[in-house]
């Protein structure tokens, strides 16, 4: 049984449990709150987007049986968590300049400061391209402030979190900060994804264990 058949295993049997805690035995919970405990830690951090709601099913089931093993009443909904780091590579924009319309409330739109660049040095042209990533900033600049998070990454951490990456050209190395910038965040902990259209930079994604998602990919899961 792979993980995910296991994850959906599990939340069935959460569903299958009373939700008030005046129902919920915690002796009879208790094998099932370690088997999920254990799923969490091995794979919580690298959950797929169409997998959310089952492992959302697991926490909140993991939540009401340590509260009520402890006699409290649990606040579910209190402070949501943040669904994503969603570090977003450049050609994104500019296949859709909505993008950060699609976001989740909860999703945190992290903007390498590589990309921030790129698109300011194309917004001093005059021709379509300039005038796209001038309305692309525009866009930036409105985004609440308090879920965006500009992320500037020097070389020398660059080839700390890419030791086996080299930097060979420019284009390498726009890849490879953004890389960076994504690798810093799980590192932390953090659930962290790239959104990219960069077929090259998506099979570099692979190798580091990062989720990498297209456009298409991106907002089909949504």
């Amino acid at each position: 049984m792979n993980q995910y058949d296991l994850l959906k295993k599990l939340a069935r049997q959460c569903l299958k449990k009373p939700q008030f805690l005046k129902n919920f035995p915690k002796e009879a919970n208790k094998q099932l709150a370690v088997q999920i405990k254990n799923w969490l830690e091995q794979y919580g951090n690298s959950d797929e987007p169409k997998y959310h709601n089952e492992i959302r099913i697991l926490r909140d089931f993991l939540l009401l049986h340590e509260t009520a093993s402890h006699g409290m009443v649990p606040m579910l909904n209190e402070q949501p968590a943040i669904r994503y780091y969603l570090v977003i590579d450049t050609n994104i924009f500019f296949h859709d300049e909505q993008i950060l319309n699609r976001l989740n409330d909860h999703d945190i739109f992290v903007l390498p400061q590589i990309v921030l660049d790129e698109l300011c040095n194309r917004a001093k042209s005059k021709d379509s391209k300039g005038k796209k990533s001038q309305r692309i900033l525009a866009s930036i600049r409105q985004f609440p402030a308090k879920r965006l998070l500009q992320a500037r990454i020097e070389r020398w951490e660059v080839r700390r979190f890419l030791p086996q990456f080299h930097t060979v050209t420019s284009n390498d190395e726009c890849d490879h900060q953004i890389l960076a910038v994504t690798k810093r965040f799980l590192l932390e902990k953090k659930p962290a994804q790239l959104l990219s259209n960069d077929f090259e930079l998506r099979k570099k994604a692979a190798e580091l264990n990062i989720t990498a998602l297209s456009l298409q990919e991106f907002l089909t899961g949504r």
